[in-house]
């Protein structure tokens, strides 16, 4: 099959829908892309349009049906040959909106040799490329981790938060200074992230200055700081530490004294109940 008749065998929408769908006739032709290789890859990513220049449903839909086909357990061979396919796309001369698809696409076949290529573009700010590439990178998991290490420090802007959540997805703990360099930062959402790092890397030694954070902040990021101090003493709990997660609980009762704190007080109550 060459690659217009690969194409045909994909239903265009009649309105938004995709009423006829030759279920058969789409398999031979995943089939027909993922033996024809990088080539045959890449001569239909070269059809894909930035989005609003023209008609590429057929494309679009014969790239992400084999990226989803590829993804199927027991074919680590078909995956890691169409997602390399893919990303050596991602060097090419081609429309940022063009590059957000294809990253989408390695998020769900992608794996730990295209890691780097998708790394390439989590300090990116435009057409929400950052965010697409610390998604696939983190769907990979935690193999991916030194891409986000390396990027953070270099990282301004919008990026910057999603690389350092991406840490925090990650749980890594070799991170740490970062999250704590996160918590005295003059952006508030950096800030409430470094203490939501800190407590997914369960940081026990780290609770009193997420407590004393979580105090500094007005408003909706104290809510916020002290949802994560209380996320913190469950993980410990959970973990058998249950001697640092009563210190939290009765911190938390201690410092949230005022009268709409009363609802904290009485969820560190409930805590402390549980623990007994």
């Amino acid at each position: 099959m060459n690659t217009k008749e690969i194409l045909n065998a994909f239903p265009l929408p009649e309105g938004k829908i995709l009423r006829n769908i030759d279920k058969n006739a789409c398999e031979r032709a995943i089939e027909q892309i993922i033996s024809g290789g990088r080539n045959k890859t890449r001569e239909i990513i070269d059809l894909i349009l930035e989005p609003g220049n023209g008609d590429d449903i057929r494309p679009r839909h014969a790239i992400h049906a084999t990226a989803i086909r590829v993804g199927g357990t027991g074919k680590e061979i078909e995956r890691n040959s169409f997602a390399s396919a893919l990303a050596s796309t991602l060097n090419d001369d081609r429309p940022k909106g063009v590059k957000g698809f294809i990253i989408r696409q390695l998020q769900i076949c992608g794996g730990a040799k295209q890691a780097n290529s998708i790394a390439h573009f989590l300090n990116d700010s435009e057409e929400h490329l950052y965010e697409y590439s610390a998604q696939a990178l983190e769907a990979i998991g935690i193999l991916t981790v030194e891409h986000f290490r390396k990027a953070y420090p270099l990282a301004k802007g919008a990026p910057r938060l999603t690389i350092l959540q991406g840490l925090g997805v990650l749980q890594d703990k070799k991170s740490r200074q970062f999250f704590l360099s996160a918590m005295q930062d003059s952006d508030r959402e950096i800030r409430l992230a470094g203490i939501w790092c800190l407590m997914r890397i369960s940081s026990a030694k780290d609770a009193e200055l997420m407590l004393s954070q979580s105090r500094k902040e007005k408003g909706w990021g104290r809510i916020k700081a002290t949802a994560y101090c209380f996320e913190l003493a469950e993980k410990l709990a959970k973990n058998g530490q249950s001697k640092e997660a009563k210190g939290i609980y009765i911190k938390i009762k201690k410092s949230h004294s005022e009268k709409q704190d009363a609802y904290l007080r009485e969820s560190a109550d409930r805590g402390l109940a549980q623990l007994q």
